[in-house]
């Protein structure tokens, strides 16, 4: 996952913004449909927006008539064409256990839209998973190296953890002494949910959200956060405002 230029205790007062395009993949016939469907939503999204705000976007991928839709590039393609959003990232979440075709994508993707790719609210400290082999590498004698970020020297082992990557798992490293990880699980959309929210947003921050199930928003509500709903049926609306 990329360094963010906003991060440390100063922190600022914004939201985020989520959509969940799952169930609309479902509904419609093509990937071109799908696009069409929410074209409407990109212009007023970006001029609402905060500029430090970020655009989170489950768009899982989809199997339909022999054909494999890649939905989350041409969904980041079709913000960026419509409104200038910028792809910052994009995070996988497994769902292998979820699927019952041999064809169907294995895993959902997250897109990170945001307006300003140097200035957006991320707080990767909220999402830190513990340090694979901490204090076993190179004899445990190596504390410092230099960031893979910026030229300069930093303490190897990041006290809060280390970054999580792009593939979100459960690590488990419990089975033996040196901490390596012994095995990995998928997480669930509702905790790949709470780690948007935990890295986007502070308490008593807005949520804006497109197209979410019941399931996630009582996720959202529950860390105290205030969510606002809309579905694709009113974009372009009041409803979509931050």
């Amino acid at each position: 996952m990329q360094h963010s230029s906003t991060q440390g205790p100063d922190r600022l007062t914004n939201g985020m913004q989520l959509i969940d395009l799952s169930q609309l993949t479902q509904d419609v016939d093509s990937l071109e449909a799908l696009l069409d469907a929410i074209d409407s939503l990109w212009e007023p999204l970006y001029e609402r927006m905060d500029s430090t705000e970020v655009l989170w976007v489950i768009a899982p991928n989809r199997y339909h008539n022999d054909r494999l839709w890649p939905v989350a590039m041409a969904v980041a393609d079709r913000a960026r064409k419509k409104a200038g959003f910028t792809l910052k990232n994009t995070i996988s979440v497994h769902r292998w256990s979820e699927r019952d075709s041999d064809l169907d994508p294995a895993y959902d993707e997250i897109l990170m839209l945001v307006r300003d790719k140097h200035d957006y609210q991320f707080y990767k400290d909220e999402i830190r998973v513990a340090h694979v082999y901490e204090g076993h590498e190179w004899g445990g004698k190596r504390e410092k190296g230099n960031s893979a970020y910026h030229d300069t020297e930093v303490t190897r082992y990041n006290e809060n953890g280390k970054d999580p990557g792009n593939v979100w798992l459960e690590e488990v490293r419990t089975h033996s002494e040196d901490q390596s990880v012994d095995e990995t699980n998928p997480i669930s959309m509702p905790e790949a949910v709470k780690r948007l929210v935990r890295v986007s947003t502070t308490e008593d921050e807005g949520v804006h959200t497109v197209g979410l199930d019941s399931e996630l928003v009582e996720v959202i509500e529950k860390m105290d956060r205030e969510v606002s709903e809309a579905s694709f049926e009113t974009i372009p609306s009041s409803e979509v405002e931050a």
